[in-house]
């Protein structure tokens, strides 16, 4: 199967089925968890903080308060998995919040975000094919179309 998303200027994201890929351990399963879930702490916390600028009930607050209860449950399922996995989870917030925070202007934000969306949406595509059919596998598969969809609501937010 394949997804994609492509808007003007924004190349597609892919999943495709790996021919001969190698199933995942659960270690690296639980490494890769982890690095999502640092990921979206940071996407989280980042759009927390924007949204304290912004008058509630605007068209960009409630847009990007949409895309940051998704991170939120995001950082919730990947806990979930992870601990099934009987991996620890990581506390640690991304680097990408503090980037985040240095960032002053909307455009370059919403941007920001974006680059955010499309990392953590091509490591769930380049893991997929490695994953035995199971909860996580379809969590992750929710997740990458989750962020395919939250890159196309900052784009609008752009325009």
């Amino acid at each position: 199967m394949s997804t994609s998303l492509a808007s003007p200027g924004t190349p597609a994201l892919r999943t495709h089925p790996a021919p001969h890929a190698e199933p995942m351990p659960r270690e690296e399963l639980g490494r890769l968890l982890n690095l999502l879930l640092e990921a979206e702490r940071a996407g989280a916390k980042l759009l927390a903080a924007y949204l304290d600028e912004l008058p509630p009930g605007t068209g960009n607050w409630v847009g990007l308060h949409a895309v940051q209860r998704d991170e939120a449950r995001n950082c919730a399922v990947l806990i979930h998995y992870l601990l099934e996995a009987e991996a620890e989870p990581s506390m640690a917030a991304g680097d990408f919040y503090r980037k985040g925070l240095e960032i002053s202007g909307w455009r370059e934000r919403l941007e920001f975000l974006n680059r955010g969306q499309r990392w953590v949406a091509r490591r769930i595509a380049e893991a997929l094919p490695r994953l035995a059919p199971s909860g996580a596998k379809s969590a992750l598969q929710e997740m990458h179309e989750s962020h395919l969809a939250n890159i196309s609501l900052c784009e609008q937010l752009l325009d």
